[in-house]
């Protein structure tokens, strides 16, 4: 059953930058009854063949073997639409892109996981490598050797003829500064810029952990740029996540989170959409991620059972029919823990024909949440402070201390706004605990730049108390852990 306590706030785990992008071969029209897909007037062929090897010291390259069943994103430097399509057994790949517009490209592995940028020219010398191309007619870039050991791509021959020099990256010996990290690290002497890659780090804001290079992951302390969804019919497609933990748990994060996959079309066109599912799933979860109860989901049609293994039905979303906003959706357990630049891809099929998909990049994992370290002066108990074991204590104030939630390096997660959660809690004689209070004091915390921040609040009365200290990104998505104390 879906714990309660799942239902009053929405917790985050991950942060995710979203975009959407035309797929299956196919350009979204303009919807009038129903959405239909057709294949884009003028649309020229951007292709090439991936190949394993070692990018050399002139910027040319060595191939040895094929590399298959990588997605290959070209990205419109204006727009932010992305175009993708998929190498086959012998690294064979064609994209379907307007003509006349800047491109970069990027690649995700297999395993569903960025993999990193593709340098349309460069060399060992180079503090800035060229990373646009201005195709106009059908162009074959040739062999794009991939580079496992510096985690970018390169042509072996540049495409000189379509380079957009204006579009460059910084870089350290021709390997553009976000490649292997995927963007995660802040650059000096940085100014953003507008177009596909704000911070010239080589990796285009869909897959860019921190787009605008101010240290901040996506989605904490603002909105990504890339979670523009554009779509005739689809409003938003998004992924929002809990944490929430009870005080002195032990269970592992990838036990606790509960992660929700949401397609949210615009209003007018929720009949438009046919089904929804997931084409590509992180390695991580995509063969041990469970279905979780649909008692909060708004009754979606089809449901499969709690405990149902994603993969046993391939990886479908829900249409949900008694919420006010009519969305597709699923609720996960994942069961392991996501990485940085792990990528689902989204495709929403539609009734007149045709689908369109869209990107998610996790740009933070969050592993950790905020936590009551001591109160009125004594340090917490593990044991203590449970719903079923409160904390006792006599004073006329409850003084904490608590945490800030650290991010999957194991370094404070900058950008969050913190808050405590308080109110007097009711014995469920039945399940032998304290229930989370229905209705709560939320009072924001300034964040004094320390690790620990402090809160207190007045009990005046003989009465059990829940005090939960809330980190909050700038979407409203949150985490916490529960705490109970009785005054005495």
């Amino acid at each position: 059953m879906f714990n309660n306590k799942y239902l009053h706030l929405s917790f985050v785990i991950c942060s995710f930058i979203i975009i959407a992008m035309v797929g299956c071969g196919q350009q979204e029209t303009t919807p009038t009854t129903t959405t239909t897909t057709i294949p884009s007037a003028g649309s020229i062929a951007l292709s090439g063949q991936l190949g394993a090897g070692t990018i050399s010291s002139a910027g040319l390259t060595t191939f040895t073997v094929a590399v298959p069943d990588y997605s290959v994103v070209a990205v419109d430097n204006s727009s932010g639409q992305s175009y993708h399509g998929a190498s086959d057994s012998a690294g064979n790949f064609s994209i379907s892109v307007p003509p006349g517009s800047s491109y970069q490209v990027s690649l995700v592995n297999g395993n569903a996981k960025y993999f990193g940028p593709v340098v349309m020219a460069g060399d060992s010398s180079s503090s800035e490598v060229v990373m646009g191309i201005t195709p106009s007619t059908d162009t074959n870039l040739g062999t794009i050797v991939v580079d496992t050991s510096n985690s970018y791509a390169q042509p072996s021959r540049a495409p000189s003829a379509i380079l957009n020099s204006t579009d460059t990256a910084v870089a350290t010996s021709g390997v553009p500064k976000g490649a292997g990290n995927t963007g995660k690290t802040q650059l000096t002497g940085i100014t953003t810029r507008s177009g596909s890659d704000m911070d010239k780090d080589g990796i285009p804001n869909l897959f860019d952990a921190d787009e605008d290079n101010d240290g901040i992951r996506n989605g904490v302390a603002s909105t990504p740029t890339a979670a523009t969804v554009t779509s005739n019919t689809v409003e938003s497609v998004m992924i929002s996540s809990n944490i929430w933990a009870d005080h002195g748990t032990t269970s592992p994060a990838q036990d606790l989170i509960m992660m929700r996959i949401h397609v949210i079309p615009k209003s007018g066109y929720e009949s438009d959409i046919a089904s929804v599912e997931c084409i590509g799933v992180p390695a991580t979860i995509n063969s041990v991620a469970i279905i979780w109860d649909s008692s909060s989901l708004g009754s979606p049609t089809g449901y499969p059972a709690e405990g149902t293994l994603w993969s046993s039905v391939n990886y479908n979303l829900y249409k949900t029919t008694t919420l006010p906003q009519e969305q597709w959706t699923v609720l996960l357990i994942p069961k392991a823990i996501m990485t940085v630049g792990d990528v689902f891809t989204v495709r929403v099929h539609f009734v007149g024909g045709g689908c369109q998909d869209f990107f998610i990049t996790t740009s933070y994992v969050l592993t950790d949440w905020s936590k009551i370290e001591n109160y009125n002066g004594t340090t917490m108990s593990t044991t203590l402070g449970t719903n079923s074991n409160p904390v006792t204590y006599s004073a006329s104030s409850l003084n904490i201390e608590f945490s800030k939630p650290l991010d999957e390096d194991g370094n404070i997660l900058a950008g969050l706004n913190y808050s405590v959660r308080y109110a007097t809690s009711e014995y469920d004689a039945g399940a032998g605990r304290y229930l989370v209070p229905s209705n709560v004091t939320e009072t924001p915390v300034t964040d004094s730049g320390g690790s620990t921040l402090s809160f207190s609040f007045s009990t005046v009365t003989a009465e059990t108390y829940y005090a939960t200290p809330v980190a909050e990104s700038s979407d409203g998505q949150r985490n916490g852990e529960e705490t109970w104390f009785t005054k005495q």
